[in-house]
């Protein structure tokens, strides 16, 4: 074959395949799957055409996202369960790798925080980051049993003056995501947090290592609950970039698209 020619059909080659490939992904069963979980998730019309519009741009990226989050959350069952006002952990959920944090290297507030292994080593990795940072990243709560949460709500519901106004800042118990072992509230616990250098650099820089924010500002009738801007929950960095790009940067909707996928 004469070199002229072998140019014309190696580019031939690669524009035929260029051609090919969004046609493959738009066809694969696993989009399929993951466009019948949007519909199935409960969004809001507009948000669910969003979705799905974003998807539909971007098939390729979106699948290879979504089978990176697949082989996280087989790393750490219930990565994705969900654990909100509307479904609960219950009462008898304690996850099997809890790891103790004390002697690890990590800023603690007390002894006695936990996480499970998988958001610790994440935990670990974005530590070292802050630091070279020159950030100290304080973990002020962890892991919290069915029975600490009583504890919790109850002391809010005393502060707050009623249940109803406890539970825009705090969830009854197994309700929690803390009892799930992947969440951690930083520093004061305060929403001056987000004005400090931890909470400016975990705004920025969390969702690099798995970490997404779970309560934004603003979006109370989506999360149901208050701005926390110190609460991040684990979600592993290809779910975390999902989130940013395919679910407008709303962790409650990654959580319910996944609970309706893994159906």
């Amino acid at each position: 074959m004469r070199a002229s020619s072998l140019i014309s059909f190696l580019a031939f080659g690669i524009i035929a395949l260029t051609a090919c490939a969004p046609a493959a992904a738009a066809d694969s069963p696993a989009l399929a799957k993951a466009l019948a979980a949007v519909s199935a998730a409960g969004y809001a019309p507009e948000t669910a055409a969003a979705i799905k519009a974003r998807i539909n741009a971007s098939p390729e990226r979106f699948l290879s996202l979504l089978a990176g989050a697949e082989k996280d959350e087989a790393a750490v069952p219930d990565l994705f369960r969900r654990a909100d006002k509307t479904v609960p952990l219950g009462d008898s959920y304690i996850p099997a790798d809890l790891v103790a944090l004390d002697g690890t290297g990590l800023s603690v507030s007390r002894k006695g925080h936990h996480l499970r292994r998988g958001a610790y080593e994440a935990m670990l990795r974005m530590n070292r980051a802050a630091r070279a940072d020159a950030v100290t990243l304080l973990i002020s709560s962890s892991y919290r049993s069915y029975e600490y949460q009583k504890e919790v709500f109850a002391r809010n519901t005393r502060e707050e003056g009623s249940e109803a106004a406890a539970e825009r800042i705090s969830a009854r118990p197994g309700y929690s995501q803390h009892q799930l072992g992947t969440v951690i509230d930083f520093g004061t616990i305060d929403n001056n947090y987000v004005n400090t250098k931890p909470g400016k650099w975990l705004a920025a820089n969390a969702w690099r290592y798995g970490w997404s924010l779970s309560y934004p500002k603003g979006l109370e009738n989506i999360t149901g609950y208050d701005w926390e801007c110190w609460h991040y929950r684990y979600i592993g960095i290809s779910a975390a970039q999902l989130q940013r790009e395919f679910f407008g940067d709303i962790q409650q909707y990654v959580i319910e698209f996944f609970e309706q996928y893994n159906k």
